[in-house]
């Protein structure tokens, strides 16, 4: 029997710019749609297919997966736990702003993530444990179908680091493009 992959589609470029928008909820810009058509037609046109899209509740992920799933004939699930990592007080702001407001805070959080996340965000730890928690129970329900995942950057960060034994602050090391798709172990 052939290994699971589950395919993590990125959403597409958003509304908010480069702001940090973990759990603030935006839209999709025209060019974030086409990053998330092309990267999925290109899939489609080489063979590939799915039998389920699982997606995070933010509608730059959401909108999207019924668009994908309808147009597919496709199941749809949102998933609350694929939501993506909260930036706490940086929600919202770029990264110019967060040095204005919080000298050395971002410098500290790119060093070492674990050990200096922004005031008032998830832990990576509790992250951590949730995105673990919510790929374990997808594995296992649907263990025997292809799924495609669309969530953030930051789940996508982290299912690498973890799927090459690497420690969670390492997580930033795996860059992943607006409406980038990729596979990882089931």
């Amino acid at each position: 029997m052939s290994k699971q992959r589950l395919h993590l589609l990125r959403h597409g470029q958003t509304t908010a710019g480069k702001a940090y928008i973990g759990s603030t909820d935006v839209a999709l810009t025209d060019l974030g749609r086409q990053q998330m058509r092309s990267s999925v037609e290109a899939y489609l046109n080489s063979g590939g297919n799915w039998d389920l899209v699982l997606s995070s509740p933010r509608q730059r992920c959401a909108a999207f997966a019924r668009e994908l799933a309808e147009q597919q004939s496709l199941p749809v699930q949102i998933i609350d736990n694929l939501a993506e990592y909260h930036f706490g007080d940086w929600e919202g702001k770029t990264a110019i702003e967060v040095m204005q407001q919080f000298p050395n805070a971002l410098e500290a959080f790119w060093q070492d993530p674990e050990a200096n996340p922004p005031t008032n965000a998830e832990t990576l730890a509790s992250f951590s444990r949730r995105i673990d928690q919510v790929i374990k129970q997808i594995k296992q329900q649907y263990a025997q179908q292809r799924v495609l995942v669309i969530c953030h950057g930051g789940v996508m960060r982290y299912l690498l680091s973890a799927e090459k034994n690497q420690p969670i602050s390492a997580m930033l090391n795996f860059p992943v493009e607006h409406g980038e798709l990729l596979s990882i172990n089931g």
